[in-house]
């Protein structure tokens, strides 16, 4: 099997959907979940599991629907529950975040093998008394630790718009955030003693507003070009997952990757 890169919206577990590449996989919540028996959750976060292979994997795990300890070949050791998780967003009015609830509808739009690419569509809703409908389009390339998210807004009239993009907070953490490249990094203790892992948002530095906390979140402020489409990046590492071992090659990493979105590559063809 040459796929290195995955997803899929899984209907068994309460509408997930779940994405996967050669390093990382992650989840989010559709709208079955908030009315689950078992445990209901409204949120519109993103959920992470880590893994030590780079086997594709969710399959099995949802299969055997016993990921929450460590397999051997990683876990889910992270409860995003209420917060942001690693890379969930919102809208920023009146000093707090505007969220929405769980996807409605997911579309694939590409899946492997290097890339995995689709949209989630959300319900309207409210920021500060107007209502703003999103759709979010999510992709994620093989050998990589970071997905591109980008929100699509139509707000019911036109308004200056201005997201959040967070990670959770967890006891124990330390951050660093890097205006000049748009990164906000941090390094944390794992639930269940499953080690240790980074996360990180990056955004356009040129949009980037300020570094704000809630509740629940670290969060960057970024404006929303008048494309009402805002695009950010986040990912995660484990320490035992062979990528990673220190929150300091993290950050080297994280900081490599946002100077590379400041200066893509630019390929030119000529026909002679």
């Amino acid at each position: 099997n040459q796929f290195r890169a995955y997803g899929r919206f899984v209907r068994e577990r309460c509408d997930d959907f779940c994405w996967e590449n050669d390093r990382i996989a992650l989840r989010i919540y559709g709208k079955t979940l908030e009315t689950c028996v078992l445990y209901p959750l409204v949120s519109s976060t993103v959920d992470i599991w880590s893994k030590r292979t780079s086997r594709l994997l969710i399959n099995d795990w949802y299969m055997v629907d016993n990921y929450h300890g460590d397999t051997g070949e990683g876990g889910d050791f992270y409860s995003a529950g209420l917060s942001r998780g690693c890379g969930g967003n919102g809208l920023w009015a009146e000093d707090r975040l505007w969220v929405s609830r769980n996807f409605v509808s997911s579309r694939p739009l590409a899946n492997g093998p290097i890339r995995v690419l689709f949209e989630l569509t959300y319900e309207p809703f409210e920021v500060n008394g107007i209502m703003v409908s999103e759709v979010k389009r999510i992709s994620l390339d093989a050998g990589q630790n970071l997905t591109h998210y980008q929100s699509i807004y139509k707000p019911e009239k036109q308004i200056e718009l201005v997201t959040g993009s967070g990670l959770k907070k967890v006891e124990g953490e330390c951050f660093d955030v890097n205006a000049e490249h748009g990164w906000l990094a941090k390094w944390e203790p794992m639930e269940m003693n499953a080690g240790e892992q980074g996360l990180v948002v990056i955004v356009d530095p040129n949009l980037f507003e300020k570094q704000k906390e809630d509740q629940y979140n670290l969060l960057m402020l970024t404006r929303v070009p008048d494309s009402n489409t805002a695009s950010y990046w986040a990912g995660f590492c484990w320490d035992r997952s062979g990528q990673f071992e220190n929150y300091e090659t993290w950050k080297t990493y994280v900081d490599q990757f946002a100077q590379g979105l400041l200066s893509p590559i630019e390929v030119s063809v000529s026909v002679n």
